[in-house]
Protein backbone atom coordinates (compact mmCIF):
# COMPACT_ATOMS: atom_id res chain seq x y z
CA UNK A 1 0.00 0.00 0.00
CA UNK A 2 1.27 2.94 -1.11
CA UNK A 3 1.68 5.60 2.03
CA UNK A 4 0.30 8.44 -0.13
CA UNK A 5 -2.78 6.97 -0.90
CA UNK A 6 -3.37 6.27 3.08
CA UNK A 7 -2.77 9.84 3.99
CA UNK A 8 -5.52 11.03 0.91
CA UNK A 9 -7.66 8.44 2.74
CA UNK A 10 -7.31 9.92 6.20
CA UNK A 11 -7.36 13.62 4.69
CA UNK A 12 -10.63 12.29 2.49
CA UNK A 13 -9.73 13.23 -0.57
CA UNK A 14 -9.28 9.87 -2.18
CA UNK A 15 -11.20 9.36 -5.54
CA UNK A 16 -13.79 6.70 -5.77
CA UNK A 17 -11.24 3.40 -7.49
CA UNK A 18 -8.75 5.22 -4.18
CA UNK A 19 -11.35 4.57 -1.82
CA UNK A 20 -11.64 0.72 -3.06
CA UNK A 21 -8.26 0.38 -3.54
CA UNK A 22 -7.80 1.45 0.36
CA UNK A 23 -10.82 -0.51 1.21
CA UNK A 24 -9.44 -3.77 -0.14
CA UNK A 25 -6.16 -2.74 1.33
CA UNK A 26 -7.89 -3.23 4.99
CA UNK A 27 -9.65 -6.45 4.27
CA UNK A 28 -6.26 -8.19 3.38
CA UNK A 29 -2.81 -6.34 4.60
CA UNK A 30 -4.73 -4.24 7.29
CA UNK A 31 -4.00 -6.37 10.04
CA UNK A 32 -0.66 -7.86 9.38
CA UNK A 33 2.23 -6.25 11.17
CA UNK A 34 3.08 -4.36 8.08
CA UNK A 35 0.15 -2.84 7.72
CA UNK A 36 -0.27 -1.71 11.23
CA UNK A 37 3.04 -0.49 10.89
CA UNK A 38 2.58 1.59 8.26
CA UNK A 39 -0.68 3.17 9.75
CA UNK A 40 0.88 3.82 12.90
CA UNK A 41 3.59 5.63 11.34
CA UNK A 42 1.09 7.89 9.85
CA UNK A 43 -0.85 8.22 12.50
CA UNK A 44 2.62 9.77 14.37
CA UNK A 45 2.72 12.31 11.78
CA UNK A 46 -1.08 13.19 11.48
CA UNK A 47 -1.03 17.28 13.21
CA UNK A 48 -2.88 18.29 16.34
CA UNK A 49 -6.08 18.85 15.99
CA UNK A 50 -9.59 20.66 17.94
CA UNK A 51 -12.12 17.89 18.97
CA UNK A 52 -15.51 18.79 18.08
CA UNK A 53 -18.51 18.09 21.17
CA UNK A 54 -21.55 18.16 18.76
CA UNK A 55 -21.01 14.80 16.83
CA UNK A 56 -22.25 11.74 18.35
CA UNK A 57 -19.95 8.91 17.07
CA UNK A 58 -21.54 5.92 18.77
CA UNK A 59 -25.05 6.91 17.03
CA UNK A 60 -23.38 7.02 13.09
CA UNK A 61 -21.79 3.94 14.03
CA UNK A 62 -24.61 2.13 15.62
CA UNK A 63 -26.76 3.52 12.48
CA UNK A 64 -24.42 1.97 9.92
CA UNK A 65 -24.42 -1.57 12.10
CA UNK A 66 -28.41 -1.93 12.03
CA UNK A 67 -28.54 -1.21 8.06
CA UNK A 68 -26.20 -4.24 7.08
CA UNK A 69 -27.44 -4.52 3.27
CA UNK A 70 -24.85 -3.04 0.91
CA UNK A 71 -26.74 -0.36 -0.63
CA UNK A 72 -27.93 1.35 3.16
CA UNK A 73 -24.60 0.94 4.29
CA UNK A 74 -23.11 2.63 1.38
CA UNK A 75 -25.43 5.66 1.77
CA UNK A 76 -24.83 5.46 4.92
CA UNK A 77 -20.62 5.28 4.92
CA UNK A 78 -21.30 8.52 3.11
CA UNK A 79 -22.80 10.17 5.62
CA UNK A 80 -20.87 9.36 8.55
CA UNK A 81 -17.67 10.57 6.11
CA UNK A 82 -19.23 13.87 5.73
CA UNK A 83 -19.80 13.38 9.97
CA UNK A 84 -16.58 11.67 11.52
CA UNK A 85 -14.26 13.07 8.36
CA UNK A 86 -14.63 16.62 8.20
CA UNK A 87 -15.03 16.84 12.32
CA UNK A 88 -11.68 17.60 13.83
CA UNK A 89 -10.22 15.17 16.45
CA UNK A 90 -8.16 16.28 19.37
CA UNK A 91 -6.52 12.62 20.22
CA UNK A 92 -4.25 11.48 17.39
CA UNK A 93 -5.79 7.84 17.73
CA UNK A 94 -8.92 8.70 17.75
CA UNK A 95 -8.82 10.21 14.24
CA UNK A 96 -7.41 6.94 12.97
CA UNK A 97 -10.01 5.03 14.22
CA UNK A 98 -12.72 6.96 13.43
CA UNK A 99 -11.93 7.18 9.93
CA UNK A 100 -10.79 3.43 10.09
CA UNK A 101 -13.61 2.36 11.92
CA UNK A 102 -16.41 3.73 9.18
CA UNK A 103 -14.61 2.06 6.66
CA UNK A 104 -14.51 -1.61 7.98
CA UNK A 105 -18.04 -1.63 9.07
CA UNK A 106 -18.96 -2.60 5.53
CA UNK A 107 -20.78 -5.92 5.81
CA UNK A 108 -17.90 -7.43 3.25
CA UNK A 109 -15.52 -6.80 6.12
CA UNK A 110 -17.55 -7.42 9.09
CA UNK A 111 -19.38 -6.34 12.38
CA UNK A 112 -16.54 -8.05 14.66
CA UNK A 113 -13.52 -6.04 13.88
CA UNK A 114 -15.48 -3.04 14.62
CA UNK A 115 -16.16 -4.50 17.77
CA UNK A 116 -12.88 -4.92 18.42
CA UNK A 117 -11.84 -1.24 17.06
CA UNK A 118 -14.30 0.10 19.51
CA UNK A 119 -13.36 -1.52 22.59
CA UNK A 120 -9.93 -0.78 22.52
CA UNK A 121 -10.59 2.93 22.03
CA UNK A 122 -12.48 3.04 25.20
CA UNK A 123 -10.05 0.74 26.87
CA UNK A 124 -7.71 3.37 26.38
CA UNK A 125 -10.13 6.77 27.10
CA UNK A 126 -9.79 7.45 23.56
CA UNK A 127 -14.35 7.39 23.22
CA UNK A 128 -15.22 10.11 25.57
CA UNK A 129 -18.83 9.05 25.69
CA UNK A 130 -20.72 12.09 27.70
CA UNK A 131 -23.11 9.78 29.78
CA UNK A 132 -25.19 11.62 32.52
CA UNK A 133 -25.75 10.59 36.18
CA UNK A 134 -27.99 10.79 38.88
CA UNK A 135 -27.10 11.14 42.17
CA UNK A 136 -29.84 10.30 45.41
CA UNK A 137 -29.55 11.17 48.60
CA UNK A 138 -31.45 9.32 51.35
CA UNK A 139 -31.61 12.10 54.66
CA UNK A 140 -30.79 10.89 57.89
CA UNK A 141 -34.57 10.95 59.01
CA UNK A 142 -36.41 9.20 55.60
CA UNK A 143 -36.06 5.94 53.48
CA UNK A 144 -36.26 6.28 49.96
CA UNK A 145 -36.92 4.62 47.09
CA UNK A 146 -36.21 5.01 43.63
CA UNK A 147 -36.58 3.41 40.24
CA UNK A 148 -34.10 2.74 38.09
CA UNK A 149 -34.05 3.59 34.21
CA UNK A 150 -34.64 -0.82 33.51
CA UNK A 151 -37.55 -0.83 35.91
CA UNK A 152 -35.30 -2.32 39.13
CA UNK A 153 -36.20 -0.63 42.45
CA UNK A 154 -34.05 0.44 45.14
CA UNK A 155 -35.01 1.45 48.98
CA UNK A 156 -32.06 3.86 50.61
CA UNK A 157 -31.60 3.81 54.31
CA UNK A 158 -30.84 7.26 56.33
CA UNK A 159 -27.76 8.84 55.00
CA UNK A 160 -27.37 6.63 52.37
CA UNK A 161 -26.61 7.78 48.71
CA UNK A 162 -27.09 6.06 45.26
CA UNK A 163 -25.16 7.03 41.67
CA UNK A 164 -26.57 5.68 38.41
CA UNK A 165 -26.60 6.79 35.27
CA UNK A 166 -29.74 8.17 33.42
CA UNK A 167 -29.53 5.42 31.18
CA UNK A 168 -28.01 2.30 31.06
CA UNK A 169 -25.59 1.80 28.57
CA UNK A 170 -23.32 -0.65 27.56
CA UNK A 171 -22.55 -4.47 29.07
CA UNK A 172 -23.27 -3.83 32.33
CA UNK A 173 -26.25 -2.22 34.59
CA UNK A 174 -23.68 -0.25 37.43
CA UNK A 175 -24.65 1.52 40.37
CA UNK A 176 -22.49 2.74 43.23
CA UNK A 177 -23.99 2.50 46.66
CA UNK A 178 -23.23 4.81 49.58
CA UNK A 179 -24.69 3.35 53.13
CA UNK A 180 -27.82 0.94 52.78
CA UNK A 181 -29.67 -0.31 50.02
CA UNK A 182 -32.75 -3.02 49.29
CA UNK A 183 -32.46 -3.83 45.78
CA UNK A 184 -35.32 -5.80 43.51
CA UNK A 185 -32.89 -6.42 40.03
CA UNK A 186 -35.25 -6.59 37.00
CA UNK A 187 -33.49 -10.30 35.68
CA UNK A 188 -30.91 -9.75 33.04
CA UNK A 189 -29.08 -12.44 31.73
CA UNK A 190 -27.29 -10.31 28.91
CA UNK A 191 -26.45 -7.16 31.11
CA UNK A 192 -25.50 -8.39 34.68
CA UNK A 193 -26.26 -6.09 37.35
CA UNK A 194 -23.49 -4.61 38.88
CA UNK A 195 -23.50 -2.22 43.01
CA UNK A 196 -20.27 -0.70 43.51
CA UNK A 197 -19.77 -0.43 47.31
CA UNK A 198 -16.31 0.55 48.42
CA UNK A 199 -13.85 -2.07 48.31
CA UNK A 200 -16.92 -5.16 47.22
CA UNK A 201 -19.45 -4.77 44.45
CA UNK A 202 -22.22 -7.71 44.44
CA UNK A 203 -22.91 -9.08 40.74
CA UNK A 204 -26.68 -9.85 39.88
CA UNK A 205 -28.82 -10.98 37.27
CA UNK A 206 -31.94 -10.44 38.48
CA UNK A 207 -32.51 -10.86 42.03
CA UNK A 208 -33.06 -9.44 45.73
CA UNK A 209 -30.72 -8.75 47.95
CA UNK A 210 -29.63 -5.99 50.68
CA UNK A 211 -26.09 -3.81 51.30
CA UNK A 212 -24.84 -2.21 54.43
CA UNK A 213 -21.93 -0.66 53.28
CA UNK A 214 -21.49 2.70 55.33
CA UNK A 215 -17.90 4.29 54.61
CA UNK A 216 -17.67 4.62 58.65
CA UNK A 217 -18.26 1.07 59.12
CA UNK A 218 -15.75 -1.57 59.54
CA UNK A 219 -17.30 -4.23 57.92
CA UNK A 220 -19.73 -4.15 54.60
CA UNK A 221 -22.82 -6.62 55.22
CA UNK A 222 -24.83 -8.20 52.02
CA UNK A 223 -27.81 -10.61 52.55
CA UNK A 224 -29.40 -12.24 50.23
CA UNK A 225 -33.28 -12.50 50.01
CA UNK A 226 -33.82 -14.52 46.61
CA UNK A 227 -31.85 -15.36 43.39
CA UNK A 228 -28.11 -15.70 43.09
CA UNK A 229 -25.22 -13.14 43.70
CA UNK A 230 -21.74 -13.15 43.48
CA UNK A 231 -19.72 -11.21 45.69
CA UNK A 232 -16.19 -9.59 44.80
CA UNK A 233 -13.58 -7.32 46.09
CA UNK A 234 -12.40 -4.35 43.64
CA UNK A 235 -8.32 -4.84 43.51
CA UNK A 236 -5.97 -1.63 43.41
CA UNK A 237 -5.78 -2.20 39.93
CA UNK A 238 -9.36 -1.94 39.69
CA UNK A 239 -10.18 -5.47 38.46
CA UNK A 240 -12.78 -6.99 40.46
CA UNK A 241 -11.63 -10.57 42.72
CA UNK A 242 -14.40 -13.25 42.72
CA UNK A 243 -14.67 -13.86 46.85
CA UNK A 244 -17.92 -15.85 46.45
CA UNK A 245 -21.20 -16.47 45.10
CA UNK A 246 -24.20 -16.92 47.63
CA UNK A 247 -27.24 -18.38 48.24
CA UNK A 248 -30.68 -16.98 49.58
CA UNK A 249 -30.74 -16.58 53.38
CA UNK A 250 -26.99 -16.30 53.52
CA UNK A 251 -25.65 -12.97 54.86
CA UNK A 252 -21.83 -11.99 54.37
CA UNK A 253 -19.59 -10.14 56.26
CA UNK A 254 -16.76 -8.16 54.65
CA UNK A 255 -14.23 -6.73 56.90
CA UNK A 256 -12.66 -3.89 55.31
CA UNK A 257 -9.27 -3.93 57.88
CA UNK A 258 -7.99 -7.66 56.61
CA UNK A 259 -10.32 -8.41 53.99
CA UNK A 260 -11.25 -11.34 55.52
CA UNK A 261 -15.00 -12.89 54.95
CA UNK A 262 -17.70 -14.65 56.70
CA UNK A 263 -20.91 -16.55 56.07
CA UNK A 264 -23.98 -17.02 58.21
CA UNK A 265 -27.41 -18.13 57.65
CA UNK A 266 -30.21 -15.76 58.15
CA UNK A 267 -33.08 -16.86 59.70
CA UNK A 268 -35.68 -13.34 59.82
CA UNK A 269 -35.90 -10.01 58.37
CA UNK A 270 -33.47 -7.86 60.65
CA UNK A 271 -31.41 -7.00 58.71
CA UNK A 272 -33.47 -5.40 55.72
CA UNK A 273 -36.66 -4.55 57.51
CA UNK A 274 -36.06 -1.13 57.81
CA UNK A 275 -36.98 -0.88 54.29
CA UNK A 276 -40.99 -1.08 56.06
CA UNK A 277 -39.94 1.12 58.59
CA UNK A 278 -39.07 -1.15 61.39
CA UNK A 279 -36.41 -1.58 63.46
CA UNK A 280 -35.98 -5.25 64.10
CA UNK A 281 -33.19 -6.20 66.96
CA UNK A 282 -32.74 -10.14 67.45
CA UNK A 283 -30.72 -11.08 70.31
CA UNK A 284 -28.18 -8.52 69.33
CA UNK A 285 -25.80 -6.97 71.82
CA UNK A 286 -25.91 -3.54 73.05
CA UNK A 287 -22.85 -2.19 70.52
CA UNK A 288 -25.06 -2.91 67.07
CA UNK A 289 -28.02 -1.94 68.94
CA UNK A 290 -26.15 1.88 69.34
CA UNK A 291 -24.99 1.58 66.28
CA UNK A 292 -28.33 1.30 64.52
CA UNK A 293 -30.33 3.72 66.92
CA UNK A 294 -27.42 6.34 65.88
CA UNK A 295 -27.90 6.19 62.37
CA UNK A 296 -32.02 5.46 62.42
CA UNK A 297 -32.56 8.42 64.61
CA UNK A 298 -28.97 10.51 63.73
CA UNK A 299 -27.96 11.39 67.12
CA UNK A 300 -24.37 10.62 68.97
CA UNK A 301 -24.78 7.58 71.06
CA UNK A 302 -21.95 6.82 73.95
CA UNK A 303 -22.37 3.87 76.36
CA UNK A 304 -20.78 5.41 79.60
CA UNK A 305 -20.44 1.84 81.60
CA UNK A 306 -18.76 -1.08 79.50
CA UNK A 307 -21.61 -3.30 81.50
CA UNK A 308 -23.08 -2.49 78.75
CA UNK A 309 -21.97 -4.48 76.53
CA UNK A 310 -22.66 -7.53 78.28
CA UNK A 311 -26.52 -6.77 77.16
CA UNK A 312 -28.29 -8.05 74.42
CA UNK A 313 -31.80 -7.21 72.92
CA UNK A 314 -34.36 -8.66 71.05
CA UNK A 315 -37.34 -6.02 70.40
CA UNK A 316 -39.00 -4.20 67.29
CA UNK A 317 -40.39 -0.71 66.80
CA UNK A 318 -42.47 0.67 64.56
CA UNK A 319 -42.87 4.81 64.10
CA UNK A 320 -41.60 5.14 67.84
CA UNK A 321 -39.59 8.21 68.57
CA UNK A 322 -36.50 8.03 70.56
CA UNK A 323 -37.72 8.45 73.81
CA UNK A 324 -39.79 6.22 73.40
CA UNK A 325 -37.47 3.23 72.20
CA UNK A 326 -34.70 4.57 75.26
CA UNK A 327 -37.76 4.13 77.39
CA UNK A 328 -38.75 0.40 76.52
CA UNK A 329 -35.07 -0.54 76.53
CA UNK A 330 -34.69 0.71 80.33
CA UNK A 331 -37.81 -0.90 81.24
CA UNK A 332 -36.77 -4.46 80.23
CA UNK A 333 -33.32 -3.95 81.09
CA UNK A 334 -30.42 -2.06 84.05
CA UNK A 335 -30.31 0.92 81.80
CA UNK A 336 -30.67 4.83 82.70
CA UNK A 337 -29.96 7.29 79.53
CA UNK A 338 -30.20 10.95 79.46
CA UNK A 339 -31.06 13.02 75.88
CA UNK A 340 -29.36 16.72 75.40
CA UNK A 341 -31.03 18.97 73.23
CA UNK A 342 -29.48 20.28 70.08
CA UNK A 343 -26.92 23.19 70.26
CA UNK A 344 -27.12 25.96 67.56
CA UNK A 345 -23.47 26.19 66.05
CA UNK A 346 -24.05 28.76 63.68
CA UNK A 347 -27.61 30.65 62.16
CA UNK A 348 -29.03 27.59 60.74
CA UNK A 349 -26.38 25.13 61.87
CA UNK A 350 -26.85 22.35 65.16
CA UNK A 351 -25.30 19.68 66.80
CA UNK A 352 -26.80 16.40 66.54
CA UNK A 353 -28.77 15.35 70.30
CA UNK A 354 -26.68 13.66 72.68
CA UNK A 355 -27.55 10.67 74.22
CA UNK A 356 -25.69 9.07 76.99
CA UNK A 357 -26.12 5.49 78.21
CA UNK A 358 -25.16 4.37 81.84
CA UNK A 359 -25.70 1.10 83.92
CA UNK A 360 -28.76 1.42 86.35
CA UNK A 361 -27.21 -0.65 89.71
Amino acid sequence: MNKGLLEKYCNNTCTNEELSSVIEWFDVSAITPEGKALLFKILEELPDEESNPEIDFDLILDKIHHRVDLAQSKKLLEEADQNLIKYKRKKRFLNILTRVAATLLLPVFGFGLYMSLKYQAVRHGQINVNQAYNEIYSSADAITKVTLPDGSNVWLNHSSTLKYPAIFRGEFRTVELSGEGYFEVVHNEKIPFIVKAGEVQVVAIGTTFNILAYPEEERVETSLINGCIELQQTEPDGKPLSLLKMKPTELATFQKLNSKISIRTIHDDRYFAWKDGKLVFNNEPMGEVVEKLKRWFNVDMQIADPKLLELTYTATFVNETLPQVLELIAMISPVNYSISHPQMVSPGTYTKRKVILNYRK
